[in-house]
């Protein structure tokens, strides 16, 4: 997590107090700094012993999109629901959705595309598109979960509305929810 995301989540107050905490930390953190979020932290052996832990997390090409999937739990309120790559079926069709989460007591998909091809997204789209006109979920809940894509520029944006149009789906820019 980065720094900021780290203060809200432990509600660790300003930026200062922030620091403090992670300095006293350190020997149980590694930290490297990614570009748009600053210093990012993570476990390292001693604070997976610490907590008993046996995951064991590095830096990968995964990291921004993992920070950009923590903005959005953020900005939907913490949901205590929230589930990480959750499998999703509807009997015919699967995929892997990047969060599952309950708000105002009904599901929601989260997607998020950090550098992912618009062929390869437009596939996942299509099968979320392909569950909702079977209906599948809307029989067993009476709706089909909204999904909620987050993205990186404004072309992309636009393009993922053309790609959602007529499902109950909302798109983001990452830096509108930041």
């Amino acid at each position: 997590m980065s720094r900021q995301q780290l203060q809200r989540l432990h509600r660790l107050g300003g930026d200062r107090n922030a620091q403090k905490v992670l300095k006293r930390m350190e020997e149980c953190l590694y930290s490297f700094r990614e570009e748009g979020y600053g210093a990012v932290y993570y476990l390292n052996q001693i604070g997976r012993q610490m907590i008993g832990s046996q995951k064991v997390v590095r830096r990968t090409l995964q990291t921004r999109h993992t920070l950009m999937r923590n903005d959005f739990f953020f900005y939907a309120g913490c949901p205590a629901s929230w589930k990480n790559e959750m499998k999703v079926t509807d009997g015919k069709a699967t995929l892997v959705t990047d969060a599952l989460f309950i708000k105002d007591k009904r599901y929601h998909f989260l997607e998020v595309d950090n550098t992912q091809s618009m062929a390869e997204n437009g596939l996942k789209v299509k099968k979320y598109r392909e569950m909702f006109e079977r209906g599948v979920f809307q029989l067993e809940f009476g709706y089909f979960p909204a999904l909620h894509v987050v993205t990186v520029s404004r072309s992309r944006v636009k393009r993922f509305v053309e790609m959602c149009q007529g499902m109950p789906a909302r798109v983001y820019c990452i830096e509108d929810i930041r």
